[in-house]
C-alpha cells in the first residue's frame, strides 16, 4: 500500500514559503493525529515568517491557531474517537518546572515547539494533552479562534471585572473585538477606539456602548465625558505602542486597571508619573500566552455563542495561498485572516 502523503507550508528561511508533500506523521503511543480545518493567521506568524523574531528557527513549518479532527491515535490514547472535533494546543509544555506545577503554564520553562509540525498543514500531532475537544454546537472555523481567544481570557481575568463597570479597550482587530465581547460577557460597559471605520462599526454590532474613532475625537475627553470625569475602570490596550500606553494610564478611574495585552516591538521604554499611578491606586499588569484552563474557558465561550469568533473572519484562503494570506495580515487588510485547509467537512 502506498503511503499517505500529505501538504505542508514549509518555509526554508524567512520569506520563502512553498508547499511540500511528506509522508504522514507516525502516531507514538501518546499522541494524537489531527487532520486540519482551519488555521488561523497570527500577526506573531507573519513576524516570525518576516524574519523578526530572533528565537524563531529556520527551517520550519508555522500556524498554531488550529481546528480539526481526530484521524487517529495512539495506544494509551483514552477518551477520544476518530472523527472528534478537536483543537489543539501547539505548544508542548514540560508539565514540571514550577510553573507547569503552579497553573502557569503560559510561562512553562521548558516548552517544546513544533518546529516542523505546526498548523499551515493537512495534519499536525501532539501528545493528547495538548487536545481540547470541540463543544457541540461550534463551528470548525469558529473553534480555530481557540487559542488567541485563550490569550484574552487570560487578559481579562486579571482585570477583574464587576458588572457595571467600565472598560476602555484600545485597538479593534480581532484581538481587540474579542477582548470587548469577553468584557460584555462579563457585564461590562466597553468604550472602543480604533481610527478605522469598519472595526468601529463591528465594534458596535458586537455590543460596545461607545465607539471612538481617536484621530477625530479626543479620547481622553470622551472618556471623561461618558464616564462623568471618574474615567475607566479597567483598560487593556492591544496595539503594539508604549506611547499609546502612556495615554492610556492617565485616563484610568482611582483604582483603574490597565493590562498591556500587546507586544511591543521594536522594544521600547513607557515614561508614566509614579505618582499618577501611587495616588491614584491603578494596578498595570500584562499578560502572555494562555493556559490550558482558558482554552477550555475559550471554547465554551465560543459553543455557546457568547464570544462570535466567526464574526470577525472577513477573508479565508487556501492552503497553498498562505503568501498571501501572510501579505493580507501584514499590510492589514480587513480583520481576520483565515486558512481553510480541509474546511467544515474535516
Amino acid at each position: 500500500m502506498a503511503e499517505q502523503q500529505m501538504r505542508v507550508m514549509w518555509c526554508e528561511k524567512p520569506n520563502e514559503v512553498e508547499v511540500r508533500w511528506q509522508p504522514v506523521y507516525e502516531v507514538g503511543d501518546d499522541d494524537v493525529l489531527v487532520r486540519v480545518a482551519y488555521t488561523g493567521i497570527c500577526p506573531w506568524d507573519v513576524r516570525a515568517f518576516s524574519g523578526l523574531s530572533s528565537s524563531v528557527a529556520f527551517p520550519r513549518v508555522l500556524g498554531h491557531e488550529v481546528s480539526g479532527t481526530v484521524a487517529a491515535f495512539g495506544k494509551n490514547v483514552k477518551g477520544l474517537s476518530i472523527g472528534q472535533a478537536v483543537c489543539p494546543d501547539m505548544i508542548i509544555k514540560c508539565g514540571v518546572c514550577k510553573a507547569c506545577r503552579t497553573g502557569r503554564e503560559n510561562r512553562c520553562q521548558h516548552p517544546t515547539y513544533l518546529q516542523f509540525g505546526g498548523g499551515y498543514a493537512d495534519y499536525v500531532r501532539v501528545p493528547q494533552k495538548n487536545i481540547h475537544p470541540i463543544p457541540a454546537g461550534a463551528r470548525m472555523k469558529a473553534a480555530a479562534f481557540m487559542e488567541p481567544l485563550a490569550c484574552v481570557v487570560r487578559g481579562q481575568d486579571m482585570l477583574q471585572l464587576y458588572p457595571g463597570e467600565i472598560q476602555l479597550i484600545v485597538g479593534l482587530g480581532p484581538i481587540g473585538l474579542m477582548h470587548l465581547q469577553v468584557a460584555h460577557a462579563f457585564g461590562a460597559k466597553v468604550i472602543a477606539s480604533d481610527p478605522v471605520a469598519e472595526r468601529l462599526q463591528k465594534a458596535k454590532e458586537l455590543g460596545a456602548k461607545w465607539v471612538v474613532n481617536p484621530q477625530e475625537t479626543a479620547l481622553a475627553e470622551f472618556v471623561a465625558d461618558v464616564t462623568g470625569g471618574w474615567g475607566a475602570d479597567a483598560a487593556t490596550l492591544t496595539v503594539g505602542s508604549a506611547r499609546l500606553a502612556e495615554q492610556t494610564v492617565p485616563m484610568l478611574a482611582p483604582g483603574g486597571r490597565f493590562n498591556i495585552f500587546a507586544g511591543i516591538y521594536p522594544k521600547d521604554q513607557v515614561h508614566l508619573d509614579p505618582n499618577a499611578i501611587h495616588y491614584g491606586e491603578f494596578i498595570l499588569t500584562g499578560s502572555s500566552d494562555s493556559t490550558p484552563k482558558n482554552m477550555h474557558r475559550a471554547l465554551n465561550l465560543i459553543a455557546s455563542g457568547m464570544v462570535n469568533t466567526e464574526t470577525l473572519v472577513s477573508h479565508t484562503v487556501p492552503l497553498e495561498d498562505l503568501r498571501h494570506g501572510l501579505e493580507m495580515v501584514k499590510n492589514r487588510e480587513g480583520l481576520k485572516i483565515m486558512v481553510e485547509v480541509s474546511g467544515e467537512k474535516a
